[in-house]
């Protein structure tokens, strides 16, 4: 297997120069389903490494460092709906689970993590191994790191968990743990980081104090009755070396020691995990007679970075429409092709498995050296007659979350894919991205009825624009905000042109797929009697959502499978908003 060794080791004379304080960002996180691989050295020969600007961390094993390895250990990172105890954390955006050679809670353990607008916070986890199987849940939860760190930033918390085990010691008696930490974590250093698989520049240092108070109940009599057992306290330094790493992990290196910093009781270091590529062909149709030769490739990741429309990479097309990938690790990606439709006129942006929305696009998962033969088949909308013209633009915020609404950001956002469909067949009639000042025009869309939206992958949306124009209609303002984890327009519909006997227009539901909770939105151009219900494929009613006279507005409600103790799979929301019926199928991963 190819190993990123190569790519680390091209130069053995270190040249070391003055480097920038890097900004450190939280949303930084390996694609799903990557592997990175931890060397644990648990002997007490590593250095306490120094603070301020510009440092060098020699910890090669030509500096007698991680002279011992015990053992290397996968660190998988995963989607929340691929692990096994996503029910018990529904506000998680991802998963890692890591093994460890030190007996105990941070063995086998699954770690649950949400990040957002704020930063990255610790949610809890669960390890599987049968002497242990303990959860972990933060009541309070733990806020790991800040959307961005700065040089010299510091942020102290406190949190709170509640930990239950089944062999307590192995004692043979379940027990209950309830912990209290407070934390203050420094971004104290930055530099250069020498381990024995590189050199790493731009690495941050966080040193971070813990100090824990854990209070142990012990149900001594296995009749679930727990009496207080005793008190345990606890204090380390953590040293974490972090970078921003769009592929592998942004943390490089992790050393832990006494609460004074002056020792070091274990570390371990990441080894670069297995590493392939990506290769396919763009043809102009599906006859795959005529390759694309002027265009670009670009490579998403799975469950995407909101803060970066998380472009991984870009390949110009070949002479023969090909586009590769290269030294990517394994992990699971969306392609979408951008032809130059000065050569391919009418040509739309297209993902593989052809189509023109990442959520409808096939996933690629690598898993060997080289995933190959990926073939994707241009699509086209039909050639514009029209005179009527539609605009706006696409802004940042990133205090805007799926619950809220907002007022377009200061900051445009170039680039980004706006996709217009015809309503209601939904075949997509126009598709462009927006310009340097994330603004869009279109001017010559035929007369019809459309629906738009903006697709960024991993994002979903809180509503689209419907309209209406003909004869030479003028629609500006369509405008977007893009948030944390969502899409939002920013005014209200258009218009709305009403289906008999229909409510379809009227109620949306986002994500769909979902894996924790699907929100269910009604828009009541009207006030009406409103009988909101959830039916399974058998037919048979599980929850009323609502009953109820409803004015004209905005109501979202929640739902989700699980929490109502039934099995993942489909569902079906059935609206009757007066003499108006319609049926909504959703997906619960």
């Amino acid at each position: 297997m190819k190993k990123l060794f190569t790519l680390f080791l091209l130069v053995t004379t270190i040249t070391f120069f003055a480097q920038t304080p890097p900004v450190i960002e939280a949303t930084y996180f390996p694609v799903k389903n990557t592997k990175i691989k931890q060397v644990w050295d648990i002997t007490t020969t590593l250095n306490v490494p120094a603070f301020g600007a510009n440092q060098v961390w020699d910890y090669r094993t030509t500096n007698n460092q991680f002279l011992n390895p015990t053992d290397t250990f996968d660190f998988k990172f995963l989607a929340p709906s691929s692990s096994p105890f996503s029910q018990f954390f529904p506000s998680a955006t991802h998963v890692t689970f890591v093994r460890t050679p030190l007996s105990g809670l941070s063995d086998s353990i699954y770690a649950y993590w949400e990040i957002n607008q704020q930063g990255m916070f610790y949610l809890g986890g669960y390890n599987i191994q049968p002497q242990v199987d303990s959860s972990i849940i933060h009541t309070k939860k733990e806020f790991y790191a800040p959307d961005k760190a700065n040089y010299l930033g510091t942020f102290t918390d406190t949190s709170y968990s509640v930990g239950y085990a089944s062999n307590y010691n192995n004692l043979g008696y379940r027990a209950k743990v309830k912990t209290r930490k407070i934390k203050t974590s420094t971004y104290a250093g930055y530099g250069t980081l020498l381990i024995p698989n590189g050199t790493f520049n731009n690495v941050a240092l966080i040193k971070e104090l813990t100090q824990g108070k854990d209070s142990i109940f012990v149900d001594f009599l296995n009749n679930n009755n727990y009496t207080f057992f005793t008190v345990n306290t606890n204090s380390s330094t953590y040293f974490q070396f972090l970078r921003n790493n769009t592929f592998g992990s942004n943390l490089l290196m992790y050393l832990v020691g006494n609460f004074g910093g002056t020792s070091i009781d274990y570390g371990w270091y990441t080894l670069p995990t297995d590493f392939g590529s990506i290769t396919g062909t763009v043809y102009t149709n599906t006859s795959e007679t005529t390759p694309v030769t002027n265009g670009e490739a670009y490579l998403y990741r799975e469950n995407s970075n909101f803060a970066k429309n998380d472009i991984l990479a870009k390949s110009n097309l070949s002479a023969t429409g090909n586009y590769k990938f290269d030294s990517i690790p394994y992990g699971e990606y969306r392609i979408a092709v951008r032809p130059n439709t000065n050569n391919y006129p009418n040509s739309k942006i297209t993902y593989y498995g052809d189509t023109t929305n990442w959520i409808d696009a096939n996933s690629i998962i690598t898993t060997t050296t080289t995933s190959f033969g990926h073939k994707i088949h241009l699509q086209y909308h039909p050639a514009p007659t029209g005179s009527n013209t539609i605009s706006g633009k696409i802004g940042l915020d990133l205090n805007i979350m799926r619950t809220t609404a907002g007022v377009l950001s200061v900051k445009p956002i170039s680039g980004i894919g706006i996709v217009v469909k015809k309503n209601p067949s939904g075949s997509a009639e126009r598709v462009l991205v927006t310009d340097t000042a994330g603004k869009f025009n279109i001017g010559t869309l035929n007369d019809g009825n459309y629906k738009m939206f903006v697709d960024i992958p991993g994002l979903h949306h809180t509503g689209t624009y419907t309209f209406s124009v003909s004869g030479g209609n003028i629609v500006n303002n369509l405008d977007f905000t893009v948030g944390t984890d969502s899409i939002h327009p920013n005014t209200s519909l258009v218009s709305i042109k009403e289906l008999k006997n229909n409510a379809a227009s009227f109620i949306n539901a986002y994500p769909n797929p979902y894996s924790s909770f699907a929100t269910i939105v009604l828009n009541l151009p009207e006030s009406a009697n409103v009988l909101l219900e959830v039916y399974n494929t058998l037919g048979q009613k599980i929850e009323t959502l609502d009953n109820s006279q409803k004015q004209t507005g905005i109501y979202k409600y929640t739902f989700s499978a699980k929490s109502l103790n039934h099995s993942s799979g489909m569902y079906f929301i059935k609206l009757t908003a007066g003499n108006k019926t319609n049926v909504l199928k959703i997906i619960e991963q």
